[in-house]
This record gives C-alpha cells, sequence and structure tokens, in this order.
C-alpha cells in the first residue's frame, strides 16, 4: 500500500520506517509540528503535591521532562503514574525511577478503567496533554469526585501550506491510503484541501485509530474505513497488513 502518513515529526518518520519492513511505500507529510506549551512553568509546583500522574501523549512526556531538566529537577517518587499507550510509557520510564502503568485499551476509556482512578474521591490528579482533545478523561475523573489539574505541556501548531498543491502531489504519488489518529488530523485534512478533493478522498482506505474518528471520517461521507487498535506504530503496522 501507498499510505499518507500525516503525523508530526520524529514519528512520521519512525512509522514510515516501520512500514517498508512490511513492504509499503508510505507518503510522509505532516501537517502540524509541536511546540512548547504555555502551562509548563506549573509543573514543578503541581507534580509535588500530585498523587496521580497521567500522561496522555508521548509528546506530553517529552515536553514535560525538558521542562523539568531545565530547572534541574526529577520526577517525584512518591505518584502513580499512568500512560495512555506502551509508546508514551516507554518514553517516561527512560527518566522515571518507578513503573508505568498503561491499559490494554489504549484510550482515555482504558485508563478510566485502571484500579488507580476508580476510586479517586478527592485525590489529586495532574494529566500531562496538548491543547487540544478530548475531555472525557477530565471530565470523568472530576465526576469520581477527583482533584483534576491539567497541563499544556504542548500545542500543535498547524502547518500553512497550499492544499491544491499537496493534492496534486499526493496523486501523482499513488497514494491509497491515509492514516488517521486523531479528530483534529482528519479535520485538518479536510480544511487543507480544496472542495473538489472529495471524490479522491472517497477512492482512499482510511485508517482510524478508534471508532469515534472513523465514525467521523464516515460521517464526511468515506466508506472504506478500518479501525485500529490504536495509534501506535504497531497498531498501525497490524492493521495494514490485514
Amino acid at each position: 500500500m501507498r499510505p499518507l502518513i500525516l503525523r508530526p515529526q520524529p514519528a512520521a518518520n519512525e512509522l514510515a520506517a516501520r512500514l517498508r519492513q512490511d513492504g509499503h511505500a508510505p507518503w510522509v507529510c505532516p501537517l502540524f509540528h509541536y511546540q512548547p506549551g504555555c502551562e509548563l512553568s506549573q509543573l514543578p509546583a503541581l507534580l509535588a503535591d500530585a498523587e496521580v500522574i497521567i500522561a496522555v501523549s508521548a509528546a506530553a512526556v517529552q515536553f514535560a521532562q525538558q521542562q523539568l531538566q531545565a530547572q534541574q529537577l526529577s520526577w517525584p517518587r512518591h505518584p502513580a503514574y499512568l500512560a495512555v499507550g506502551t509508546t508514551t510509557a516507554r518514553e517516561w520510564q527512560k527518566n522515571l525511577p518507578v513503573t508505568v502503568v498503561t491499559p490494554d485499551d489504549a484510550r482515555s476509556e482504558g485508563l478510566l478503567t485502571l484500579p488507580a482512578l476508580v476510586s479517586v474521591q478527592g485525590k489529586k490528579i495532574v494529566i500531562l496533554r496538548g491543547n487540544a482533545g478530548r475531555e472525557l478523561l477530565t471530565d470523568t475523573l472530576r465526576q469520581r469526585g477527583a482533584d483534576v489539574t491539567c497541563v499544556e505541556c504542548y500545542r500543535r501548531h498547524y502547518l500553512q501550506t497550499d492544499g491544491t498543491r499537496l493534492l496534486q502531489e499526493w496523486q501523482a504519488a499513488a497514494v491509497d491510503s491515509v492514516i488517521i489518529t486523531s479528530s483534529e488530523l482528519f479535520q485538518q485534512l479536510l480544511n487543507l484541501l480544496p472542495d473538489n478533493a472529495d471524490h479522491w478522498l472517497a477512492t482512499l482506505h482510511w485508517f482510524a485509530a478508534s471508532e469515534r474518528i472513523a465514525a467521523e471520517i464516515r460521517h464526511s461521507g468515506f466508506a472504506r474505513i478500518t479501525i485500529m487498535s490504536g495509534a501506535q506504530h504497531s497498531a498501525v503496522a497490524a492493521a495494514l497488513l490485514e
């Protein structure tokens, strides 16, 4: 297959290399990159009081780690550390003195089933995340009685580029599929491309990281959809092989 990879670097090239091992010919075109979030300066004080710390992406861990290093600080040992998926956990584990717990279901829904998040009345929970995304995790934990603080560790900066030119490049490259790992990424793709792109987009095979994302793709009129088991490189590779 010739899948289109839109996620930022370095993850885009890492995924492309993984897919080439299986004989695919991916086309890499990141639509955004990450910048430091506006709440990083609050991180050390919040970590000192936290009983549970949750990271929703590897990027959140990376930017948080950079902030701590800049202040010559380390992650505290006393909180429970939870990560949405194994990629995020591995990134965190490089600098953590304790084990990071991950759910089998690498989504907010999976995190919410972990024993550490079932009975959280009165607990101080810090969530490391970006500037946009789902509120399910935060809202549910607050409903369960937790004292939740979200820290914007990074911001997505969408690249300003010529959508018509990109469309022509992708068509010339015989792109036949596209990997979508977030709703925001899908909406940015639609906003970027010209109106006459819909016919071509409808011919593609869409690989969605969740049923929720698949529903948005389906609602836009695109029917060839495979739901992956997550956004990790291994999940993407497995879905394309099938």
